[in-house]
């Protein structure tokens, strides 16, 4: 089922997670990105009743930029102790962030400056005492990170008083080497549910460097991608179903990288299930580097 992991598979991941921080600091694997830029917004709306999806098509080609501007996450998980946290941040010139959280309160929570150094910098933070307090409850939420205006400079992050393990699909992925040497291509996840659902879906690769830290490139391009409306079944996705009953999920490809300069890259994949109550999540899709492994990432050196 695409809806979770095993239980033995989110304990791998979350001491990955762990391993990949202290790699990063020493410039090994990066650690994950968070969610995507505008996670949990800018949300579809209902189908109409008696609203029967159509199959959807395929993922335009795209290339992934050779630059891009403004300051960007090393991380995209971040803790909160004694109401402090540190954004790890990637960037050419010194600058000040604003923190959001909605599920904590409305407005800003923090803001702050960071000095850049060395294309690094390390933006410190407090909270409220009563957001703290909020936050602990939660144990964990969206959060936005806004550098300035504009869609381009504000990412989305999990802000967290507790750690947990970092959410995957079961199945799905992102074939590294699929159309060449660097040409991942990207397969959705099945989504199976019960009883039946319409799902609108929304898929994205994350993709980072050490210059850049993480960034994102949806269907419709940098920081944008557009909704897929398909049928959850217990079975699978209907419309991906051929009329002998093969499976032909979404995929997105080609997604052009470019070699050689120490790139990692993830999919991502948003889904709203529309219950009577609409239930929106977002997860990783695994990186397959083989017939038969997978891993975290595809790396491109």
């Amino acid at each position: 089922m695409a809806r979770r992991t095993s239980i033995l598979a989110a304990w791998a991941a979350a001491v990955l997670a762990l391993w990949c921080g202290s790699a990063a600091a020493a410039g090994g694997t990066p650690p994950l990105p968070g969610p995507p830029p505008i996670a949990g917004a800018a949300l579809p709306a209902a189908p109409p009743p008696g609203t029967i999806p159509a199959s959807g098509g395929t993922g335009p080609a795209a290339s992934l930029p050779s630059a891009v501007s403004g300051p960007g996450l090393r991380s995209g998980f971040i803790g909160v102790r004694n109401r402090k946290l540190t954004l790890p941040l990637a960037c050419s010139s010194s600058g000040r962030v604003t923190l959001t959280a909605p599920a904590v309160r409305p407005g800003t929570l923090a803001k702050g400056r960071f000095n850049c150094q060395q294309r690094q910098a390390s933006a410190q933070l407090s909270l409220r005492p009563g957001d703290a307090r909020r936050l602990t409850a939660l144990r964990s939420t969206v959060a936005g990170v806004s550098f300035g205006p504009g869609v381009a400079k504000r990412f989305s992050i999990v802000l967290q008083s507790r750690s947990g393990p970092p959410p995957y699909w079961s199945d799905g992925g992102m074939e590294c080497s699929l159309l060449g040497a660097d040409t991942p291509y990207l397969v959705a996840p099945n989504f199976t549910v019960g009883p039946p659902a319409i799902i609108d879906v929304r898929p994205w690769v994350a993709w980072y460097t050490a210059a850049t830290g993480w960034r994102w490139i949806g269907t419709t391009g940098v920081n944008s991608s557009s909704w897929y409306r398909w049928t959850a079944t217990p079975a699978g996705v209907q419309q991906w179903f051929t009329p002998t009953g093969a499976l032909n999920p979404w995929t997105w490809a080609p997604v052009h990288v470019r070699a050689g300069r120490g790139m990692y890259t993830l999919g991502v994949f948003e889904v709203v299930y529309w219950y009577r109550h609409p239930r929106y999540v977002w997860q990783y899709t695994r990186s397959r580097l083989g017939p038969a492994a997978t891993g975290t990432y595809c790396t491109y050196q």
